[in-house]
């Protein structure tokens, strides 16, 4: 059986940028360290949440695991303050959208990878 956590691998550039970035908008994280030489990082985007993301550097993955390195997920978060959680990555990032109504309350960013994230109102 699966457990009820969830862990979700992100493969990024900047590996510091990354970290800054998901720290302002709130994320906690959890620990940092190096593997091979490339820093590394886990973060939650609540203390309570069952998932955890873990985000290494592109050239770490291309060095032990090449076969996903293209392989991006689609991540979609919710929140319960759509307006004011896109007003906080909005002062993060040019790439944020406005909140869209339809089909439900949501926007999107980029981070500074240039992966993009969903945002779903509650």
């Amino acid at each position: 059986m699966f457990s009820k956590n969830l862990g979700v691998m992100l493969y990024v550039d900047d590996v510091a940028a990354e970290k800054a970035f998901w720290s302002a908008a709130g994320f906690t994280i959890l620990s940092e360290s190096e593997m091979m030489g490339f820093e590394t990082f886990d973060m939650k985007p609540h203390a309570d949440s069952t998932a955890t993301f873990t985000v290494y550097a592109k050239e770490f993955i291309r060095q032990v695991s090449p076969e996903v390195i293209d392989m991006q997920p689609s991540v979609l978060f919710e929140t319960e303050d759509i307006e004011g959680l896109q007003a906080r990555i909005a002062g993060l990032t040019d790439t944020c959208s406005p909140v869209n109504v339809e089909p439900f309350p949501n926007f999107n960013f980029a981070s500074p990878s240039g992966q993009y994230y969903a945002v779903k109102g509650n």
